[in-house]
């Protein structure tokens, strides 16, 4: 069982869980974001972990009765001290103790899934992470006042990538939507500015490792 929730914040993209009912793979999407993670499994042991940016989907194991929950933060969104071009397509496991979680030298109380909004509200109040505003205007298309080159470098050095790379993943993410929805490979292609479909067919193998009509048939 899977859940999503897309939230109206500057900071979260969404907060997620998941609880594993029989062992499985399954397959987790390129994306530009931090994702902060929980995981308790079925002895009650706790882990977590942050996971980099990825510029390619990747296989996720589950075992059965698993929970795990949480937080992607949006691509301005930095951890001071942590360079995102370090766990690029990686991740970092965090030390947890004592219902604890230690990031960059600070122990926080450990959230579950309900908590995950209150719980970066207080990251940012520590400090523990922040927003780059200048990169959020950049990425939103505001880059007066600046080179396309020094925006280049200001982007990659705090999200680990460039806004091309950041662009095709929007783009592919936002052809997979729709074909979600059942609209034609030939038309996504069309709408989401694809050279044609053997173009948006190469992204979705890589940022989501699936075809159109994989994704078409599952949708």
């Amino acid at each position: 069982m899977y859940e999503e929730r897309r939230l109206d914040s500057p900071h979260i993209e969404c907060v997620w869980q998941a609880r594993a009912v029989r062992d499985e793979r399954y397959l987790a999407p390129a994306v530009e974001y931090w994702d902060l993670w929980f995981a308790r499994r079925p002895g009650g042991e706790v882990l977590a972990g942050l996971s980099g940016p990825s510029l390619g989907h990747r296989w996720i194991a589950s075992a059965v009765g698993e929970h795990v929950w949480g937080v992607q933060l949006r691509a301005h969104v930095v951890v001071p001290g942590l360079s995102k071009q370090l766990v690029l397509g990686a991740e970092r496991r965090l030390p947890v103790r004592d219902g604890h979680v230690e990031i960059t030298r600070h122990r926080v109380p450990l959230p579950e899934f309900g908590e995950l909004t209150t719980f970066v509200d207080q990251l940012l109040d520590l400090g523990i992470v922040r927003s780059d505003d200048a990169v959020r205007r950049a990425l939103s298309g505001d880059d007066a006042g600046y080179s396309e080159r020094h925006w280049q470098r200001r982007v990659r050095a705090s999200t680990g990538l460039t806004r091309k790379q950041i662009a095709q993943l929007v783009r592919a993410r936002e052809a997979f939507a729709l074909l979600q929805q059942g609209v034609p490979p030939a038309e996504c292609a069309t709408l989401c500015g694809y050279a044609d479909q053997a173009h948006l067919t190469r992204s979705l193998r890589v940022f989501h490792g699936q075809t159109p009509a994989r994704i078409l048939a599952t949708g």
